[in-house]
């Protein structure tokens, strides 16, 4: 839709595509934030829509709806205390807002996942600038799933008759198998298929060269029946598959099945069988497909979906928590200091002193959270993973006898180099020998093998234990955050996440697989080091620049400074204007938006520029790619303060700017050494 298409309470219809969000949109409906309860009620009067956009200008600001106003206006009092507010302080909380440029299965996924009165509420299309579109109603939602279900309905019609044909055609084909033994040992025996005709028991009455190639892969003999290499939970499952296939209840095509294989010698294997029934001899056809490493691909991209999406979820909740926690610390040290001059406030104090130790703890614990997706910086050297393994081994020792665990430590003659942070691959190793140990708790037998071996430039550390093993279905979310199969009181579900963490940290990857009543295996994939190790920087050296402390004599050279705090949150602009301002008689002025900071910065020459980072609009590294360009003197006079974790491309765009950062939250006697030692480097 094109910007200023449409006007406050005004409506406007686009036909576009279905995949266009832009043509769900039913109306523009909008009030300026200027406006009061009552003109808001007023205009609701006037339409027919039940929710309305609140803007400033043509920039969204949030949602509201017909029937929050009449509830507000229609108690008792309701009309008195609220008519004349303006109606940005009646905004609907937590309501949903997309982009056009979001997909509409994932827009779907996300207003059907709400719920109570949210599920109810349309949704607002904003532009990425913060420009607003149009409001998209719930009911246009339903038919555009509707559409999407009806395609994806005849798609599979389309895609069950293709393999209904191929079915038939392979019918006819084994029909002609029959008729001559030429024929038969061309078509049959040499197929690249995994081939098998099947009686009603799961007995196998003929099977080609690739068949028995899967079920005997070293040159074993494949057995009289498929079920003897099936679990006792899938024989049950099996043959009443083949009785079904046998009755025509399942015709050819209908289904595919997946069931795991014991095989001889080897792990469980994961087969795809394709069945279906020869009329002429009750014989049922099926062919096998090996999908065990098509699985485990699948599984790795999910882990690192889900580990690239927990990521952005943490930094995104810790930005937002050290934001609102910033003011709480500031604000009470500053009350804090004020009350120590006041006799007879001690209770004050304490107060003040519980509510710091408080805001303390929560930062340490949105550091901890950061850590499961961003693990600590680390310090790449080249190590022998044998001695890693060693060394864990030797930490385990107590709790392996204590636990009557023998341990089998194989390794490779000579050394397996690797690039690693020795200490967080430790950590890796013994997180899983503990969870192989509690795994056997209840075991007659507890063996536990840790092998290492080099393998086509990598290095991989097997851990196999003879637990319980684990089910399939808890197996897929083995590495989710807060998942865990132990009881509550011992595990919290974090340890193979942050190991997961760890490994991708180290461009390796993790994987597992489990066989109940037979034991699990962990196993770790690292890069090894090809001949000599090149010379890396300490990591510490690309983190942005810190500060020195002033001297005591630099502290009149500082006095009546002009500062510009640039930072979306209100309390936290009030924040650092009370700490300099009150604190140091500096002259501060606040601004929230980067536009109008750029703007300020054109007019007025500034000794300070304090910016946060994430802002809407405009946020602060474009703030401080303008200074850099039209006032390059003052970039050395910018100190950045947000509430981010610090991903590693935000750290890198900070080393190139050569910019000072002060994580939030962050006491008054932070800010001012940071800022005095700022100004004392210019």
């Amino acid at each position: 839709m094109p910007r200023g298409s449409g006007s406050t309470w005004g409506a406007a219809h686009t036909q576009k595509s279905p995949v266009d969000l832009a043509a769900l949109v039913d109306h523009r409906e909008c009030v300026q934030v200027g406006q009061t309860v009552t003109q808001v009620s007023d205009g609701f009067r006037h339409h027919t829509h039940e929710f309305a956009a609140v803007v400033r200008g043509e920039t969204y600001v949030g949602l509201i709806s017909r029937g929050q106003i009449g509830n507000l206006l229609g108690t008792r009092f309701g009309f008195p205390l609220h008519s004349h507010n303006p109606i940005q302080e009646q905004l609907l909380p937590d309501t949903l807002c997309v982009t056009p440029a979001m997909p509409l299965m994932e827009l779907l996924g996300k207003a059907m996942s709400r719920t109570g009165e949210a599920f109810y509420q349309d949704i607002p299309l904003v532009e990425a600038d913060g420009h607003y579109v149009g409001i998209i109603a719930v009911p246009s939602l339903v038919r555009a799933q509707s559409s999407l279900v009806n395609e994806q309905f005849a798609l599979a019609g389309l895609q069950r008759r293709e393999l209904e044909r191929k079915n038939q055609d392979l019918v006819q084909s084994l029909q002609q198998l029959r008729q001559s033994e030429g024929r038969y040992e061309t078509l049959f025996q040499h197929s690249p298929l995994a081939l098998a005709l099947l009686n009603l028991e799961g007995g196998i009455q003929a099977e080609n060269s690739k068949f028995q190639a899967l079920l005997a892969p070293r040159g074993g003999v494949s057995p009289g029946n498929l079920t003897e290499l099936m679990a006792p939970r899938e024989r049950a499952a099996f043959l009443a598959l083949l009785q079904l296939h046998h009755t025509g209840v399942i015709q050819p095509g209908d289904r595919v099945d997946e069931f795991e294989l014991l095989l001889s010698g080897a792990e469980a294997r994961l087969f795809r069988f394709h069945l279906s029934l020869v009329e002429e001899t009750g014989q049922i056809c099926a062919i096998l497909e090996d999908i065990t490493g098509q699985r485990a691909v699948e599984r790795r991209l999910a882990l690192h979906d889900k580990a690239a999406l927990f990521e952005s979820l943490a930094g995104g909740i810790a930005h937002e928590l050290n934001n609102k926690l910033a003011p709480v610390l500031g604000f009470s040290e500053l009350l804090l200091s004020r009350l120590e001059l006041q006799a007879g406030s001690q209770v004050l104090q304490t107060y003040c002193q519980a509510i710091t130790r408080s805001t303390q703890e929560s930062v340490k614990i949105i550091r901890q959270l950061l850590q499961l997706s961003r693990p600590a910086t680390m310090e790449l050297q080249r190590t022998d993973l044998g001695a890693i393994l060693e060394e864990a081994a030797s930490i385990m020792r107590f709790r392996l006898k204590d636990a009557e665990v023998i341990l089998r430590l194989i390794t490779p003659h000579g050394s397996t180099d690797i690039q690693a942070d020795a200490a967080q691959i430790k950590q890796v190793v013994i997180n899983l020998l503990i969870n192989a140990v509690d795994a056997m708790e209840h075991s007659a037998c507890r063996e536990l093998e840790v092998r290492l071996e080099a393998r086509e430039g990598r290095a991989l550390v097997a851990v196999r234990d003879t637990g319980h093993g684990i089910p399939a279905d808890k197996l897929r979310r083995i590495f989710d955050p807060f998942f865990t199969t132990k009881p509550v009181d011992r595990g919290t579900g974090l340890g193979l996440s942050v190991c997961l963490g760890i490994v991708q940290q180290h461009q390796g990857e993790i994987t597992v697989s489990s066989t109940l009543g037979v034991g699990t295996v962990f196993e770790v994939s690292l890069p090894l080091v090809q001949g000599l190790a090149e010379p890396r920087p300490h990591l510490e050296a690309l983190r942005p620049r810190t500060l020195p402390e002033p001297p005591p004599s630099h502290q009149n050279l500082v006095d009546g400074m002009d500062v510009l705090v640039i930072d979306d949150e209100d309390y936290v602009t009030h924040l650092v204007h009370e700490m300099l301002g009150g604190r140091l008689g500096w002259r501060v002025e606040r601004i929230h938006e980067g536009r109008e900071a750029i703007a300020r910065l054109e007019q007025v020459s500034f000794d300070l520029v304090i910016t946060d980072l994430r802002m809407p609009g405009l946020d602060g590294f474009a703030i401080l790619g303008w200074i850099r360009d039209f006032r390059p003197a003052l970039l050395s006079k910018v100190l950045v303060i947000t509430g981010d974790g610090g991903s590693k491309t935000m750290e890198d765009e900070l080393v190139g700017m050569g910019v000072p950062v002060l994580r939030k939250p962050f006491t008054p006697d932070e800010l001012v050494t940071h800022c005095r030692g700022l100004l004392a480097v210019c």
